[in-house]
């Protein structure tokens, strides 16, 4: 009986670091329509993809699926919510010739912020630099409005929550208020902050679905120091949304169960 035990165990555990390594190959696209109150005629069906926790380390074969799947979807902007590398990451060239491509196949249409990786990183100056060189604007507390025809919504980018560089004041200062608001960030640690501060959509990662789940027993990674209950997918309270995207990447174990990684399209309506 031992034996049997033993050996249905041992099954188990052999199929969860299977499916587990087989899960960081795969990308989802989630498509995630979205009502928006008062939304110019403009953009109506505007897509927006949102990337998140790439932690890339080199131009491989998962940046190379991200830009297959950002070629099939075609969106008109993107979005990426931080942890572009890994605090880790040492050779940022390769992960510039990735992030050049994604700048010039969508020239002026991808806006960024950072996340705790980055901060992290003992490159972050030069990788601040290499975004910018490749086309990639990075939103530190500041709001860039997207303009189509004559309308326009904003755009609202925070440094990372989780780190508390996140400055909302500062980012909307001077912007009308009777206008669509679009906040990027890298933590849904900011929601609980700005819910209550006029805005329509609150798009982020950092989570990573809790990168390993098995049911009743464990969340692997769950970094949050408060609302854990964001760990991924769509939230609403009031007139406000969140979605918490599961992110592309893995960090301290390069395994995934039950949180298969994610591009976010985003169709505004």
């Amino acid at each position: 009986m031992y034996k049997a035990i033993f050996g249905i165990l041992l099954l188990f555990i052999i199929f969860l670091a299977w499916d587990s390594i087989r899960e960081t190959k795969m990308l989802k696209i989630e498509k995630l329509p979205i009502e928006i109150k008062d939304l110019p005629s403009s953009f109506q069906g505007l897509k927006i993809a949102q990337i998140s926790d790439i932690h890339s380390q080199g131009f491989g074969e998962r940046e190379k699926m991200v830009l297959e799947k950002l070629g099939q979807i075609t969106p008109d902007f993107i979005v990426i919510t931080g942890d572009f590398v890994d605090w880790k990451t040492k050779n940022l060239d390769p992960c510039k010739e990735f992030w050049q491509e994604i700048g010039q196949k969508y020239p002026g249409r991808v806006f960024g912020v950072f996340g705790n990786h980055e901060h992290h990183n003992p490159k972050f100056k030069t990788i601040k630099n290499y975004l910018k060189e490749s086309g990639i604007k990075i939103l530190e507390n500041e709001t860039e409005k997207i303009i189509k025809n004559e309308d326009f919504i904003y755009l609202i980018g925070l440094d990372d929550p989780h780190e508390d560089l996140d400055d909302f004041n500062k980012a909307t200062k001077g912007i009308e208020d009777n206008h669509p608001k679009i906040v990027i960030a890298h933590s849904p640690e900011v929601f609980k902050k700005i819910k209550e501060k006029n805005i329509d959509l609150v798009l982020t990662g950092h989570t990573h679905g809790g990168q390993i789940n098995i049911p009743f027993v464990i969340e692997f990674f769950l970094p949050m120091k408060y609302d854990r209950k964001y760990k991924s997918g769509l939230f609403e309270e009031g007139e406000v949304k969140l979605y918490v995207n599961r992110g592309i990447g893995t960090t301290f174990l390069p395994v995934r169960f039950n949180a298969v990684p994610e591009i976010t399209l985003v169709e505004l309506k």
